[in-house]
C-alpha cells in the first residue's frame, strides 16, 4: 500500500490546477479518497472526526447488501425454474440468476458512475459516494 500511496503522491500534481490532467481532478480525487483516508479535516465546528468518512460507510453498506444480492440472484433463478417447470438444483438456479442479474449491475454502475464523474467534472466538485449504494439497490 505504501508503494501505491507514493505513486499517487507522485502523479497528483498532474491533476491539480495547471497540470496536464487538470480536467480529471475530481475523478483522481474520488479514486484517491476511495483507496485512502483523506488527509483534510475541518477546522471548526463541534463534530467528532475520525478516519471513517462517507466513502468508508457507503462501502460497508455495499458489503452488507451482498447477502441480499446473492439471495436475489438465487431467487431469479428459482422463479425462472418454477415458472418454466424445469428441474434444477441450487447451483443451476443460482448460476441462472447470476447470469441474469450481473449485466444489470454492471450497466447500473458503468452508466451511473459515468454520469457521476461527468457531472462532478462539469461542476468542478468532488465525486459523491451515494451512488455506491444506489447502484446496487
Amino acid at each position: 500500500m505504501k508503494a501505491l500511496r507514493n505513486y499517487l503522491d507522485k502523479i497528483k500534481p498532474n491533476f491539480e490546477e495547471g497540470g496536464k490532467f487538470h480536467a480529471f481532478r475530481s475523478v483522481f480525487d474520488g479514486f484517491e479518497t476511495f483507496l485512502f483516508v483523506p488527509n483534510a479535516t475541518s477546522k471548526s465546528g463541534t463534530h467528532i472526526h475520525d478516519s471513517i468518512d462517507s466513502k468508508r460507510i457507503m462501502s460497508m453498506v455495499v458489503i452488507a447488501l451482498i447477502p441480499a444480492l446473492l439471495f436475489g440472484m438465487y431467487n431469479v433463478g428459482y422463479q425462472h425454474f418454477h415458472a418454466t417447470g424445469a428441474a434444477g438444483g441450487f447451483w443451476e438456479m443460482f448460476i441462472y440468476g447470476f447470469l441474469a442479474v450481473l449485466p444489470k449491475i454492471i450497466v447500473s454502475y458503468v452508466v451511473g458512475l459515468g454520469i457521476e464523474f461527468v457531472v462532478a467534472q462539469w461542476k468542478k466538485e468532488e465525486i459523491q459516494e451515494g451512488f455506491l449504494v444506489s447502484g446496487i439497490l
